[in-house]
């Protein structure tokens, strides 16, 4: 007879579980308190919920994975949000189940588990905020927890907008890697003359305008990440040479017959159909596969309507905090609006449209997000809007928030490299260092 470990805080639902289970055969033990267990040595199954009195399950679940235990486990939460399933994922749980769930839907999942007894060893903690419980986003952030876990390619696939960018940093920020950098390289915004370059560096002499020994994006992410957006884009001359780089760790820099190597991980990301530009002899099948070592699937928002809701308020917030504004919520009138709505710009689209309403709202509630005029429109004109009407003095003060804003976004995203900073924005280190001194920005 199967033995099952039931930890759950809540005497009702503790009761009703494990009559279900030990009706349909199976041998259960439940506690309140994991304090309680002496040993799950001699258990073929956690049951687990995320929500305990009197410690988090997930630290319950770090602490029994750094003990080398790898009983199967199979994690039961009301509160499925973005890092709870992340962090759970990475723990080696085989399936997470959203409260309320039925007696078949339980019974089904813990024999598929019984029988499959598959487990990942998984290492570190997890953070990162992305914002959805649908369904199909549970799906997506399972599949995020187990990239992060291992150092396989992943190719992340979905519509512009929809969020892939993030996904990718989320899973580098909860990988082995995270402490090394997360290098961006935009396959389709760089002229194919210079993306060469752009990823593998150049020697000095190498072509017009090389005036120095430059290191490429590769070896920029020593030790990390390099994640290749629109790699659909990514001419058919050079996939030849990522798919040598992905083969053995191995490349050469632009007019260079060196031969060097990096340890790097790569992510790639598409809202292109690999697969029939294979069959139109547009992208290798070889660097397809070795791509797509994990692919993720990333949905549009249309398909997951049951997200804006929430969507639209962490866009409220984060929009109140950018732009100082103090806007508490959005009228039903106007979320209906959002739910009905097609988004075919997705995330992307909904942040601008969210963004547009708290700059003209500024104040109370969002009567309306004049969506059938937005069109997914740019910020920079939402951004003109906003300041058409400003007296000099709030001018200055736009000025002073924006910029200490982008400066705290560079600090961040770059750890603090000055250097690297006014490089980005083409202003010398001392400029940039007299900044950050005027606005009170220290080192993050």
């Amino acid at each position: 007879m199967k033995s099952i470990l039931l930890i759950e805080d809540e005497k009702s639902a503790r009761y009703a579980l494990k009559r279900v289970l030990e009706d349909a055969g199976y041998s259960v033990v439940d506690v309140e308190d994991p304090d309680d267990i002496q040993s799950v040595s001699n258990f073929n199954l956690l049951i687990l919920d995320l929500k305990l009195r009197n410690v988090s399950g997930i630290d319950f679940l770090k602490e029994l994975r750094e003990k080398g235990k790898n009983i199967p486990v199979v994690v039961i939460t009301a509160y499925a949000n973005p890092q709870n399933i992340i962090s759970a994922s990475r723990y080696g749980v085989i399936d997470i189940l959203k409260k309320p769930f039925d007696r078949e839907e339980l019974l089904e999942l813990v024999d598929r588990v019984l029988k499959e007894e598959e487990v990942s060893e998984v290492r570190t903690d997890t953070k990162g905020l992305i914002v959805g419980e649908s369904e199909r986003m549970v799906e997506v952030f399972k599949k995020v927890g187990l990239a992060a876990s291992t150092d396989m390619n992943v190719l992340l696939i979905g519509e512009t907008g929809v969020g892939k960018d993030l996904l990718a940093e989320v899973i580098h920020e909860n990988s082995p890697r995270k402490e090394a950098p997360f290098v961006v390289i935009n396959c389709s915004a760089i002229p194919e003359t210079l993306l060469e370059a752009e990823l593998f560096g150049y020697r000095k002499g190498a072509f017009t305008g090389a005036v120095k020994d430059t290191k490429g994006k590769i070896e920029q992410s020593e030790g990390g990440t390099l994640f290749l957006d629109e790699i659909g884009d990514m001419p058919f001359a050079l996939q030849s040479k990522l798919l040598r780089f992905l083969e053995n760790r191995t490349f050469y820099r632009l007019g260079e017959d060196r031969e060097r190597k990096a340890d790097v991980r790569v992510i790639a990301a598409t809202n292109r159909n690999l697969k029939e530009m294979i069959a139109e002899g547009k992208f290798r099948e070889d660097l397809y596969y070795r791509l797509s070592q994990i692919v993720i699937e990333v949905p549009p928002l249309r398909e997951r309507r049951e997200d804006i809701p929430k969507l639209v308020d962490f866009f409220i917030g984060k929009a109140n905090q950018e732009f100082g504004t103090n806007v508490k919520g959005i009228e039903v009138s106007a979320l209906k609006e959002a739910m009905d709505y097609e988004w075919k710009g997705n995330v992307r689209e909904l942040k601008n449209a969210v963004y547009k309403a708290v700059l003209e709202t500024k104040k109370g509630f969002i009567e309306t997000l004049n969506l059938s005029d937005s069109g997914g429109e740019e910020l920079d004109v939402l951004l003109e809007r906003c300041i058409r009407n400003l007296s000099e003095q709030e001018y200055r003060e736009f000025l002073s928030r924006a910029e200490r804003k982008l400066l705290e976004h560079l600090m961040r995203k770059y750890r603090g490299n000055k250097s690297k900073i006014a490089q980005v924005l083409g202003i010398s280190r001392n400029t940039l260092k007299s900044k950050l001194e005027a606005l009170s920005i220290q080192n993050f």
